[in-house]
């Protein structure tokens, strides 16, 4: 994340004269950049749009070529009509400028919405240079609540059911409070990725309609200026993520608008290029996204479904067989951790992100089956046990019962970033629902350390050695973590696990988990030269404390007070089960049972 002028002085001290002259330098080009576009805001000028669109009517262009390369958006538009009762709701609120995000709850933001606050806490960003903003404060604001908002994902939502006055409205307001480069709606390039895509999916919604009234060129002029954005401030890295793969996802419609002239070809080239080798980067051989995170693979696939469509459409030919594989892969890892409550787990951390979610707008951020819809095919079933070892995900499934088990690496060629300590943990449902869970995200930057108490060891379903983490955690660097477990499989059949790390210091943790009918038996062995500290923990579904019972010969387990976190934002109570012993030096062995009550 990009640093205020303090932290920049606080980088100057840790890393030295060079690596502080850098950010110095950063900040300067930051500020003299901010002086020129106060003089000179980016504009587009005489002809220049015409020529952008090449000479093209756009409203042909929205109707015919941009729709024809987001088949997602073409056939919500269809289906608009027969869902619209269910919708009405969703679009009463927007129109009532009402939006429930990131755990705000309903929220009344008033005739004028301010862009650029966190309603949440009433914190506001100033109009600087994105370059130069703080995106954290200490003070438990949360720059996640404008980045969202201002992604517009409710846009083509409003534009499907008739209301282009009031796109227009929100359209043009933010387009005055937000100039291209001010504002900390310029601070993330992902953002404007999204925010472009939606807008493009919006005014291909209601082009005939738009087209007659006096935002509509300027909203286009603001499109060509996204898509320069983008193309000149690419979120590359070499460990990279979901947010380049937005930046390059997100220009794919903006190129399709402006597919007429050489500089809109040429940005679909590129963008289409890049996606042959983000897929390659970002996605194992086995189909899983490299975040060693069950929401991001959500969102990532996303972006390969839509940004292949448009590829397809807009540089045909210019993905091979190999990648078009892959993408199957990722599709089957969604097929094969569903839930049978229809419900994905929540391995890793999720904040809600969603590309182009369209009539789902407002939905259940865990339910991931829209996917399939998303590639144009029917829901597919799981048809038993999977493994996919790549990603570290092991699914085993007997009858109604469901478990997922995680033992992998850290994500991200070992940089870390949206995995937490969960080696060896795993997920219980069955008929009845969730029974043991992951307990979630619930935020990021507002409060670092419930950011890391949901990542750590002791919220999941597995062993602390020690009162150890099993890999650190930074209060410096909430997006890092350097994999000391190292966590391997050693086997895996349609009824069983096992598998073992080395994150705690001077031990090592085996276990093994059998998936019978009615329960899991688990076999946890701790390898030490010195006696430890041992505890279990197993968090509990909201609700669940009457439908498992967890036995262990030496171990009582008693309910604790936890936390489960549904989303980005929101954490309810739940009940936690947790035992603690001290175990014999050498080989420690305690066989545990999770039973599910009849």
């Amino acid at each position: 994340m990009r640093v205020g002028f303090r932290q920049g002085l606080a980088l100057w001290r840790r890393a030295g004269t060079k690596a502080a002259l850098r950010g110095a330098t950063h900040l300067g080009r930051g500020a003299a950049r901010e002086a020129r576009l106060r003089t000179r805001p980016l504009s587009v000028g005489p002809g220049e749009l015409s020529g952008a669109l090449g000479g093209a009517d756009p409203v042909v262009v929205l109707r015919g070529p941009v729709l024809a390369a987001m088949p997602t958006v073409a056939r919500f538009e269809s289906q608009v009509t027969e869902s619209s009762t269910e919708l009405a709701p969703r679009v009463e609120a927007l129109l009532e400028h009402r939006f429930d995000l990131l755990g705000s709850g309903p929220t009344d933001l008033g005739p004028e919405i301010d862009w650029s606050q966190d309603f949440k806490t009433g914190r506001r960003w100033p109009l600087r240079h994105g370059s130069l903003l703080r995106v954290s404060y200490g003070d438990g604001s949360d720059v996640k609540v404008p980045w969202e908002l201002s992604r517009f994902q409710h846009l083509p939502l409003l534009a499907a059911t008739g209301h282009a006055d009031e796109v227009g409205a929100q359209l043009e307001s933010w387009i005055e409070a937000d100039p291209v480069e001010l504002g900390v709606n310029w601070t993330t390039t992902m953002d404007v990725a999204i925010r472009a895509a939606n807008w493009v999916a919006a005014l291909a919604l209601c082009a005939e309609q738009a087209s007659r009234l006096p935002w509509f060129e300027r909203t286009l002029e603001s499109l060509l200026l996204h898509g320069r954005f983008i193309r000149t401030h690419l979120e590359w890295s070499e460990a990279r993520g979901n947010h380049y793969l937005s930046d390059i996802a997100g220009l794919l419609p903006v190129a399709g608008l402006f597919s007429g002239s050489r500089e809109g070809r040429d940005w679909a080239q590129w963008a289409a290029s890049e996606l042959v080798a983000e897929m390659e980067h970002q996605v194992r051989p086995d189909g899983c996204a490299h975040e060693a995170s069950t929401s991001y693979h959500r969102l990532v696939t996303e972006l390969f479904v839509c940004g292949t469509q448009a590829a397809d459409t807009l540089v045909p030919g210019s993905l091979p067989d190999w990648y078009r594989g892959r993408l199957e892969l990722m599709l089957a890892f969604v097929r094969d951790y569903t839930r049978p409550d229809g419900l994905a787990p929540q391995i890793g951390d999720s904040d809600d992100g969603r590309f182009l979610p369209l009539g789902d707008y407002g939905a259940d951020p865990r339910d991931h089956r829209h996917l399939f819809s998303q590639a144009g095919r029917p829901l597919e079933r799981p048809a038993g046990s999977a493994a996919y070892p790549d990603g570290g995900f092991f699914v085993l499934r007997n009858g109604s019962l469901y478990a997922i088990v995680r033992c992998g690496d850290v994500g991200r060629y070992g940089h870390g970033g949206h995995g937490h300590n969960d080696q060896l943990s795993f997920e219980l449902v069955d008929a009845h629902g969730a029974l043991v869970v992951d307990p979630g995200t619930y935020t990021y930057t507002p409060d670092p350390r419930e950011r890391n108490r949901f990542r750590s060891t002791a919220f999941h379903a597995t062993l602390s050695v020690g009162g150890a983490e099993q890999n650190e955690l930074r209060t410096d660097d909430l997006f890092s973590m350097t994999d000391r477990a190292h966590a391997e499989a050693l086997s895996w059949d349609a009824s069983s696990f096992e598998g073992r790390h080395h994150g705690f210091p001077g031990a090592t943790h085996t276990r093994r988990l059998e998936l019978g009918e009615r329960e899991v038996r688990i076999r946890d062995t701790v390898t030490s030269s010195e006696a430890q500290e041992l505890q279990w923990t197993f968090p509990l579904a909201p609700g669940a404390e009457d439908l498992v019972e967890i036995s262990a010969e030496g171990l009582d387990f008693r309910p604790e007070p936890g936390w489960y976190s549904p989303s980005y934002g929101v954490r309810e109570p739940t009940t936690f089960m947790r035992a603690r012993r001290r175990s014999a030096p050498g080989e420690d062995t305690t066989e545990l049972v999770v039973r599910v009550r009849a």
